[in-house]
């Protein structure tokens, strides 16, 4: 760090509000986990879904334990009270045949007579086990597909741009501004299909290029709008607040960099509406 960084230190004010803000988001992550391995969610819920409610929960930490609480949270498994031991749950039906002759038969008495869910998918217990799930609760699982992918990216961006040369050049924190925003975005944007990807492929039950492609599709303008929020506040912060002279290796950096990555959650909340109105994202991906 260039001798312009080392001359700074930030108020012990800050250090203490950021360590608080940073441990309260650690502390809902490792509670999520906790919780998910208690619950043996791995399962009944999505899988891609375990990661993401860790992830966004250090944060977003109250809407996302709000989220995963009341939505998302796996049902408690069953012990059998004379062996004491879990009792595994029933497996998932068969799909129903396509090109089968029983496809045209009437469906069962006690299938015509149970309601059906609305939604083709979830990620969480069955439907008759959870509450329905508002329109908010909705857009925000789907804002947290792409803050997902979005946390990871910046976090190897971040620290591979904080590791080259060009971040021990005089004024150096500026510098890594503009070189962090191409790269963040870049491993933002291949990070978060991904997450998408193995949103839609297990639902869809089609894996490969295609689906890639869906996912692409799904959440490409998520994550830009998510990133424009996030790059804003990293440009307040660093160019207009510290005038580049925060180090990214102080506690206060991620403080600021948590701020912006839900600023960047509420941008990204529109186009994620958007997106799910116009059936170009499933509601529960």
């Amino acid at each position: 760090m260039s001798a312009h960084n080392k001359s700074y230190h930030e108020p012990l004010a800050l250090v203490i509000i950021s360590s608080i803000s940073l441990g309260l988001g650690a502390l809902a992550a490792l509670f999520i986990l906790i919780d998910i391995i208690l619950r043996r969610g791995w399962r009944s819920m999505m899988a891609i879904m375990i990661p993401v409610y860790i992830i966004n929960a250090l944060y977003l930490w109250p809407l996302t334990l709000w989220t995963y609480l009341n939505y998302g949270r796996p049902k408690k498994p069953a012990v059998n009270p004379k062996t004491k031991s879990l009792i595994p749950p029933p497996p998932p039906p068969p799909p129903p045949p396509h090109d089968s002759d029983e496809s045209s038969l009437p469906p069962p008495k006690e299938s015509q007579e149970a309601p059906q869910p609305t939604s083709s998918c979830c990620h969480h217990a069955p439907l008759t086990e959870k509450p329905p799930r508002p329109l908010f609760a909705t857009i925000t699982v789907a804002v947290c597909h792409c803050g997902a992918g979005c946390v990871l990216g910046d976090l190897i961006g971040e620290w591979l741009v904080y590791s080259t040369q060009h971040a021990r050049m005089h004024n150096a924190e500026k510098m890594m501004l503009y070189l962090s925003f191409p790269i963040d975005f870049a491993f933002a944007i291949f990070i978060g299909i991904i997450f998408q990807y193995y949103s839609i492929a297990p639902m869809s039950g089609e894996y490969g290029w295609k689906t890639v492609w869906r996912a692409a599709q799904a959440d490409f303008l998520s994550l830009v709008f998510f990133e424009m929020g996030l790059f804003a506040w990293m440009a307040v912060f660093q160019i207009a607040l510290f005038e580049g002279r925060l180090g990214m290796d102080t506690v206060t950096y991620w403080w600021m960099m948590q701020v912006g990555m839900v600023c960047g959650h509420w941008t990204g909340v529109p186009i994620n509406w958007w997106l799910i109105r116009t059936g170009v994202k499933e509601p529960c991906a």
